[in-house]
């Protein structure tokens, strides 16, 4: 954090989120034991709609931030180029840097991409576990969490998860109490 620059604190950071994105990654386990991480493919912009949807996406902030309402939002001394520069010069991810990647929003896109952390999918409803959430093949085992997601419900999944859990939490509490006959 102390490589970053001072408007940075001050104004925030430029990003733009692809929703629903057409590349796909690949997650695989290497062991089986559960405090070793899983080997994790992201395959950032492999199908090039999804980096072109980018592009339009920093576009249309582009427009918004040059706009007269904007612009007292603005710091007069900063450009455009610099501020995107802010954001790609960031220590967000490990990703190779390149110099001034404000002068193609390809390279931009491809120097700021990230996941904000929140990962899903590795354990999709109808192919890793069914409707109820039970493992496919598995007795007595379920997952009920971000992992289940095929889309990601939006930029933070908190309250999303929590609800999750407590819908079937709930629904697995009906389900032994109408089996004990209580």
């Amino acid at each position: 954090m102390n490589s970053l620059e001072a408007p940075a604190f001050r104004g925030g950071f430029i990003l733009e989120k692809v929703m629903g994105p057409i590349s796909t990654g690949h997650l695989e386990l290497r062991t089986r034991n559960p405090n070793d991480n899983p080997s994790v493919t992201f395959n950032y912009f492999k199908d090039p709609q999804d980096l072109e949807r980018c592009i339009q996406g920093i576009e249309t902030i582009e427009k918004i931030i040059e706009s007269k309402p904007f612009s007292k939002f603005r710091y007069d001394y900063l450009s455009l180029a610099a501020l995107l520069n802010i954001t790609a010069n960031s220590p967000i991810n490990l990703l190779p840097k390149h110099a001034n990647a404000s002068r193609s929003l390809d390279q931009f896109c491809k120097d700021t991409v990230m996941t904000i952390w929140h990962y899903h999918g590795g354990c999709q409803v109808g192919r890793v576990v069914d409707y109820q959430y039970k493992v496919l093949g598995v007795d007595a085992l379920r997952v009920i969490d971000g992992s289940t997601f095929i889309y990601s419900p939006g930029t933070n999944p908190q309250a999303t998860v929590m609800m999750l859990g407590r819908y079937m939490g709930k629904r697995i509490l009906d389900e032994r109490l109408a089996s004990d006959g209580n």
